[in-house]
């Protein structure tokens, strides 16, 4: 039985968005300085690195992350590879070959884009078009390859479409050493209260061998 963690290695080094927070570990107690144990602490954006985006992010009184069911990020899941360039499209998601699955990953070229330490602007994205086929198409999660499921111009229309309806994003993950084909996945936030998303640690159990 495989399983692949698909969550991105958080430290100073890790993309992250245009106008995100940087990443920060303080050490606190060192027992190389005499002290009884190492200790840390950390300061950094509640959407670093692989993490969860909570309706609250872009509603005024929405669900926050504390209060999403666990369920939503446990279960059966499709990953999906596409060929896109800036956009993926409604007819991309027309042709996923949905076979009762509610949780899907999207697999595309941003893959190698998630290792360069800087932010890349030129990474594919949701259209406001596909994000409406996939609720329309009764998908519940969507996960998304690089650190925002839409462009940063592009932002509130994208997100919207899909936290309107209640669809958990899943962003940042890293797909480069998994195959198209079905899954496991687990990947549940820290449970802050209040906040509008958080980072998790995503892992796939493979269910084909």
């Amino acid at each position: 039985m495989a399983y692949y963690d698909i969550s991105l290695n958080l430290s100073e080094d890790t993309a992250r968005w245009i106008n995100s927070a940087p990443y920060e570990l303080a050490e606190r107690r060192r027992t190389s300085k005499g002290d009884s144990a190492n200790t840390s602490a950390v300061n950094m954006s509640v959407h670093a690195g692989t993490h969860l985006d909570a309706p609250f992010h872009f509603i005024d009184g929405g669900t926050t992350i504390d209060e999403m069911p666990v369920e939503a990020f446990i279960g059966p899941t499709l990953v999906h590879e596409v060929d896109a360039d800036r956009y993926i499209t409604r007819e991309h998601v027309q042709a996923i070959p949905l076979q009762g699955d509610t949780k899907v990953l999207f697999k595309t070229r941003n893959s190698k884009l998630l290792h360069e330490p800087d932010y890349v602007e030129d990474f594919a994205a949701f259209s406001v078009e596909a994000a409406e086929e996939l609720v329309r198409r009764g998908v519940r999660l969507v996960g998304l390859d690089y650190l925002s499921v839409a462009h940063a111009d592009n932002q509130v229309p994208v997100h919207r479409a899909f936290l309107d309806h209640g669809v958990v994003l899943l962003e940042g993950i890293d797909l480069s050493e998994v195959e198209a084909g079905r899954y496991e996945l687990m990947a549940v936030p820290l449970r802050l209260r209040g906040a509008d998303g958080a980072p998790c640690r995503a892992i796939l159990r493979d269910l084909q061998h």
